[in-house]
């Protein structure tokens, strides 16, 4: 066994068997799954002479989500699926590359899949897809699958999501800031699918009704995640606009008692100064007849701001 070889498969005659390549030479109808960074696999593609650009697109570390067709019977696909892997984070999505070539599958990836994991086990119970056309599909599928699962809880919190609402700003700025990497991966995954279809494989000639259920599924992930975005955009423009008229508010309220006992303190200011000539330093009862009309001057202006509607 290969070093790089983490799962070999023979499709025939409607099953799938477990299969152990006896020769280097890649066979059809057998599906290889290889570690990406593995020694061994670059010359073992180039030895069974698959070309440089389809070598150096199937083993680059970071790739974005494309279709590439190189010949009638050689295509490449490169899809993002969700990291549930201990430790990472979901929205950090991890790559997979399939490539089609003379009849056999060869899937890489760096870290393992829950989407090509959940196939293997099918297949070592004697279920899952029979041909490696359903296998192909069964990727697409489980990806988007997966996609779909990891926005149901976004969903539900979002769906409570409302101005009275308790729920913590650091979590939702959170959900957003992962729901924005998530879109970045999958726009450009739904022209992989449209291409694909485009491009009319012969191999895949009738499985295109199924490839449109892919298609048709991962545009709903997209319209659902555009949707999530702009509704959290338009829930936080809502709490800082409210947030805003608060402070404003509050800002008016003490711009107009500032106002109103300006006069007040502009006189007791003046009465407060410590030199000769105050009057009423004499008169026991100047005191009283200075707060009464203080408290006239108050009332006077809080008459005269109601009028002009300023409170």
């Amino acid at each position: 066994m290969k070093e790089f070889l983490i799962t070999s498969w023979l499709f025939k005659e409607g099953q799938a068997e477990s299969h152990d390549p006896s020769t280097d030479s890649i066979e059809p109808s057998v599906w290889y799954h290889c570690q990406r960074d593995a020694e061994g696999l670059k010359e073992w593609l180039a030895g069974n002479r698959v070309s440089n650009a389809v070598i150096d697109s199937l083993l680059a570390d970071d790739t974005r989500p494309r279709f590439e067709q190189y010949s009638e019977d050689c295509f490449l696909i490169i899809l993002r699926g969700i990291n549930f892997n201990q430790g990472a984070e979901p929205d950090d999505m991890l790559s997979l590359r399939i490539l089609w070539y003379k009849g056999a599958i060869i899937s890489t990836r760096k870290v393992p899949s829950r989407a090509v994991t959940s196939l293997i086990s099918q297949l070592e119970a004697g279920q899952g897809p029979q041909t490696l056309q359903e296998l192909l599909l069964g990727m697409i599928n489980r990806i988007n699958g997966n996609i779909s699962d990891f926005l149901v809880p976004v969903e539900e919190v979002l769906d409570e999501l409302s101005l009275d609402s308790e729920i913590e700003l650091k979590s939702l700025n959170s959900v957003h800031t992962r729901l924005l990497r998530l879109r970045r991966y999958l726009k450009p995954q739904k022209y992989v699918l449209q291409d694909l279809l485009e491009s009319h494989p012969s191999c895949l000639s009738k499985q295109q009704n199924d490839l449109k259920n892919c298609l048709d599924m991962l545009m709903r992930i997209n319209e659902s995640v555009e949707f999530y975005i702009e509704q959290i955009a338009v829930y936080l423009m809502n709490l800082n606009q409210q947030q805003a008229e608060k402070m404003n508010r509050n800002t008016y309220l003490f711009s107009v008692i500032a106002g109103v006992f300006l006069p007040a303190g502009f006189f007791t200011g003046l009465l407060g100064v410590n030199i000769a000539g105050m009057p009423g330093t004499d008169n026991p009862i100047a005191f009283t007849l200075f707060c009464v009309a203080l408290a006239a001057i108050v009332a006077v202006e809080i008459v005269v701001l109601k009028k002009l509607r300023f409170i």
